[in-house]
């Protein structure tokens, strides 16, 4: 949508056909965005081409109408607008990118004023972001390629330093997907071309990126929302197995009140406990959430999780010494 207000705010305008090739759409789509916008308040004039065929729209920069811009914006926008500035920036900076980010910022300040630019201020007090800290710690060398390799789908070749290979690099072949931040650590989700399996692979242990002119596609049934909405996605195990987890009435609100796994289901005890039911590999990251329960949680399945958890507990009692009189 930024792009297009863009293209409107030109001197000559330009026509629905011209967008739609640009951005790879139906021209119905366009004609759809254009009234979307319009809709907004964003003021569009029409004007007829050279050839008298086809409508040229651009931005009406009479000043009655532009003082309707600042209607476009909302906390919303600005926040996502701040987040592009500063979690970005090195990307930004990277790729000129910055610059346009900084010009529209300007005029979104102008257009509100300063009792709207005091209010933006405050809205923004409000939030407290980690995550611009991890991206500004990520190597640079590392970040734009893989943004270029997402955009592009292109296959890139990456040395990787696993901590379960003590440290070891190894070389892979992977489609990038997406970055996240997870616990202030930038991650790269991709396809691994050898076993075409999605994994994840923390930047930070990265010793070289390289995009090559390949094309990938990703998996067919690969959804990044979907992927997003579980809590064990960080490191996937290999082996899907079922988990049956009931949680005591004293924190059985708390689980409730999110979805923890897109295959869950739950069912209410009597008492006031519930049993949280879903399948996906076993891993560190599950077992690690579980035990972070304590004693409010009893492990039904699998059998492994038990005969680790009950493994833990001799471990911790030994270690702090639980017996009688000590």
């Amino acid at each position: 949508m930024l792009e297009i207000i863009r293209d409107v705010s030109r001197l000559d305008g330009t026509n629905v056909y011209e967008l739609a090739e640009k951005y790879g759409a139906a021209v119905r789509t366009i004609r759809r965005d254009l009234e979307a916008l319009e809709r907004l308040g964003l003021p569009l004039a029409r004007e007829p081409d050279a050839g008298g065929k086809r409508v040229r729209y651009r931005l009406d920069a009479r000043q009655d109408r532009l003082g309707g811009v600042a209607g476009l914006l909302d906390a919303n926008h600005y926040l996502a607008l701040r987040v592009a500035m500063s979690d970005a920036g090195a990307l930004a900076r990277e790729s000129g990118l910055y610059a346009t980010l900084e010009d529209l910022a300007q005029k979104i300040e102008k257009a509100v004023g300063p009792k709207g630019r005091a209010q933006l201020e405050a809205i923004e007090r409000c939030f407290l972001s980690w995550d611009k800290h991890a991206y500004r710690r990520t190597p640079r060398e590392h970040l734009w390629p893989l943004v270029k390799g997402i955009e592009g789908r292109r296959i890139c070749r990456v040395t990787y330093r696993a901590v379960s290979s003590g440290g070891q690099e190894r070389r892979y072949e992977v489609l990038p997907l997406r970055l996240f931040v997870h616990d202030r650590a930038v991650y790269l989700l991709c396809r691994f071309r050898s076993h075409g399996t999605v994994g994840t692979l923390n930047l930070h242990r990265l010793g070289a990126v390289e995009v090559t002119d390949q094309i990938g596609e990703p998996p067919p049934d690969f959804d990044a929302d979907r992927w997003a909405e579980s809590t064990f996605s960080l490191l996937p195990g290999d082996r899907p197995v079922t988990y049956v987890l009931r949680f005591a009435p004293e924190v059985a609100p708390y689980i409730r009140e999110r979805v923890w796994h897109p295959t869950q289901r739950l069912h209410e005890l009597r008492g006031g406990g519930v049993e949280l039911r879903f399948r996906c590999g076993e891993s560190f990251e599950v077992t690690s959430w579980v035990a972070s329960w304590r004693e409010w949680v009893e492990v039904r399945g699998p059998r492994t999780l038990r005969t680790e958890l009950a493994r833990l507990g001799r471990a911790l009692a030994s270690r702090y010494g639980c017996a009688r009189g000590r």
